[in-house]
């Protein structure tokens, strides 16, 4: 059980270095709300399976690929801000998501600007 918005986002940054749909499933419930929406440049996505999905697609593209968190995580009021950093083959890309969350600390929203 998550216990702070720290872990929270640990946790789901984490998620993405998971190898498989069912690990990313599994991964991503336990801080994901069922319902929870994932928004960037190119997805509009809502629910678990579908960001299971996305990270798989990520996965099969570029299997090499690593997440982290970069700064530590800002919030007030169920909503908040951090930054990541991808390692990629070539080098590396930050990028920045606006977040909500509830009182269980699971994802409700992410918003990501890469």
């Amino acid at each position: 059980m998550i216990t702070s918005v720290e872990e929270m986002i640990e946790k789901y940054v984490s998620s993405w270095n998971e190898q498989g749909l069912e690990q990313y499933k599994a991964a991503f419930a336990t801080c994901w709300a069922e319902d929870a929406t994932y928004t960037d440049p190119d997805y509009d996505l809502k629910g678990v399976n579908a960001i299971a999905e996305l990270a798989q697609f990520s996965l099969e593209r570029i299997p090499s690929r690593t997440f982290s968190v970069l700064t530590k995580p800002e919030y007030h009021h169920h909503v908040g801000r951090y930054n990541w950093q991808v390692h990629l083959p070539e080098g590396t890309k930050d990028g920045f998501d606006y977040f909500e969350f509830n009182d269980d600390f699971k994802i409700t929203r992410i918003v990501s600007f890469f």
